[in-house]
């Protein structure tokens, strides 16, 4: 347990070093262009869909990211939210509309990238930091857990104390106590919304490409719905 542990900091450290280098050499485009490869690859492994139809629609966001203009993509939060229900909504198409939905968070991802750098970093550390405190915390205050059929290691006392410090930090970030309260609940629920689909698809992470820590995107599921909530804020609060 202790080794498993200090295996999961480590790694953890190592992701932490790696964004900010993106971040001080201003790496943007490149880093949205390796997460979107290392999506594919954990899509690939868990085989949600025909590999052929993978490869186009990963394609087809390369393409889009490299000749479209970000701008174009400012009503994206609109279209990701709707397939996002009918993700939930619609068993039988679940697996397309998730694989969807993913590229489009990318290419959400890529506009607010575009519309202010600092916000995409933003979101990959409050991000970052939530998972780490509601996992510390969980771990050493137990407690009773909130969805055990989809999440059986989220407890309240976990995602309390993740939620209070992540609000308090959005709020001393001067963003203000509305949106610092959503953004917290909305990495909540992106956890809760992959949890749901792996245990949909029957798998525990998407890949073992980041060891301990699971695949690509079971590092980006809090991030999920805070993308929406930041791509909002840039175009109409911002």
């Amino acid at each position: 347990m202790v080794s498993n542990n200090i295996n999961r900091l480590f790694i953890g450290l190592l992701l932490v070093a790696v964004v900010f280098t993106f971040f001080i050499f201003k790496l943007d485009l490149i880093f949205i262009l390796i997460l979107s490869i290392l999506i594919t690859y954990d899509l690939y492994h868990i085989k949600i869909l025909n590999k052929n139809l993978i490869l186009f629609i990963s394609i087809s966001t390369l393409v889009l990211i490299l000749l479209v203009p970000y701008i174009l993509f400012e009503k994206l939060f609109f279209i990701e939210s709707i397939i996002i229900l009918a993700t939930i909504l619609f068993y039988n198409l679940r697996n397309i509309f998730f694989t969807i939905s993913v590229y489009i968070f990318i290419l959400i991802l890529f506009f607010i990238a575009n519309s202010d750098r600092n916000i995409l970093y933003l979101l990959i550390f409050i991000s970052f930091l939530n998972d780490t405190l509601a996992y510390i915390s969980g771990r050493f205050l137990g407690g009773p857990t909130i969805v055990p059929k989809i999440s059986p290691n989220k407890t309240w006392s976990g995602t309390f104390v993740s939620f209070i410090a992540t609000t308090t930090i959005m709020y001393f970030l001067n963003f203000n106590l509305i949106i610092s309260i959503f953004l917290a609940i909305s990495l909540f629920i992106g956890d809760i919304f992959f949890s749901y689909i792996k245990r949909h698809l029957k798998i525990k992470d998407f890949s073992s490409l980041l060891r301990s820590h699971g695949g690509i995107l079971d590092r980006l599921d809090s991030m999920f719905i805070c993308a929406i909530i930041f791509q909002i804020y840039i175009i109409y609060v911002k």
